[in-house]
């Protein structure tokens, strides 16, 4: 019988990451870390696995690295019957910052290190570019790609590989048919459980930031309304950053959808 993955979810920043990872942790035997990754660390609180697992699991993790702690973890949820899930810190291994010394890998570097020593299942969560830029235009602080171009790497390379796509709005207009299609596709155990998502907290990414996304607080799963931006900020996006390349790889047929 084949071993069961580790399941990594591959997101940028502002891609609705925080959203899903909530609502997947909430499903059934489910051990679930947030934004880790092997060469940048993220500037959230509880960022660490051993953290994670102590505070979120009560799971006393004795090694000490990133492989080390990932192998115990693994081995813990084997013998216990539990699955886990990985939401990578994508961010850090392609944008330039001093979480990861300015020298991002643009790899996939924790999905590639690990799939050298686990079976590995992997998915990307994706949203329209132009949101993407909105959102993180709304929290300077974090606002390293201007031009997206690091997101366009990221996608180019994720493209490349073959690696299965979700959409964050499909996942808003449908939830519980993309939760399905997640779970058919990673082998988690869908549960109605997921819809909980509001009162989960073990979670970093917005949470943690002053200017939090709009929907970090709703307890409904839905679509928000694109943030207004004048004609001006709208040409600024679309002819002096990537977004509608980006759009055009991943096959948004309305690049300007609200």
């Amino acid at each position: 019988m084949n071993a069961k993955p580790i399941i990594i979810m591959l997101a940028y920043a502002r891609s609705g990451g925080t959203l899903i990872n909530r609502c997947i942790a909430c499903l059934p035997d489910v051990i679930m870390l947030s934004e880790v990754n092997i060469e940048a660390s993220c500037p959230s609180s509880c960022n660490s696995i051993k953290e994670q697992a102590k505070e979120w699991y009560g799971i006393a993790l004795e090694s000490d690295g990133f492989m080390e702690n990932i192998k115990e973890l693994y081995d813990h949820c084997l013998r216990t019957g539990k699955l886990l899930v990985i939401r990578d810190w994508t961010f850090g291994s392609f944008v330039p910052s001093r979480y990861n010394y300015f020298k991002p890998s643009k790899t996939l570097a924790t999905l590639d290190i690990l799939s050298e020593r686990f079976p590995i299942k992997a998915f990307v969560l994706v949203r329209n570019s132009i949101d993407i830029w909105l959102s993180l235009n709304a929290s300077p602080r974090t606002f390293y790609d201007k031009k997206l171009t690091y997101l366009h790497e990221l996608i180019t390379c994720v493209l490349n590989r073959g690696i299965k796509i979700f959409r964050y709005e499909d996942f808003c207009d449908n939830p519980e048919r993309k939760m399905h299609s997640i779970c058919n596709f990673t082998g988690l155990k869908y549960s109605d459980q997921f819809k909980n998502f509001a009162d989960f907290h073990k979670v970093t990414g917005d949470t943690d930031l002053p200017n939090h996304s709009r929907g970090i607080k709703r307890g409904n799963i839905g679509l928000l309304q694109r943030r207004k931006v004048s004609d001006d900020i709208l040409e600024e996006i679309t002819t002096g950053t990537r977004a509608l390349a980006i759009n055009k790889l991943l096959g948004y047929q309305d690049s300007l959808r609200k």
